[in-house]
């Protein structure tokens, strides 16, 4: 499952991010291989959302989302 397959307030933990310029990114900004991210919201438009790991919080394309492979937490 990817990023971009949850649905608000769902959460799942990062076991890949297949795009290198953005797994650089990503851990830069906090998201590390096998935190737990959450789902916040998701613009009006379907594109970008918004998703959170402990404090942090980014707002992403879908398209990059996809590159982010999710265990979700049921």
């Amino acid at each position: 499952m990817t990023l971009d397959q949850l649905i608000e307030n769902e959460s799942g933990i990062i076991k890949q991010i297949n795009d290198e310029s953005l797994a650089i990114q990503l851990l830069a900004m906090g998201f590390l291989i096998g935190e737990e991210v959450k789902l916040e919201r998701v613009a009006p438009l379907n594109d970008p959302i918004l998703i959170t790991s402990g404090t942090n919080h980014i707002s992403i394309r879908k398209i990059d989302a996809k590159n982010i492979d999710i265990e979700k937490i049921r």
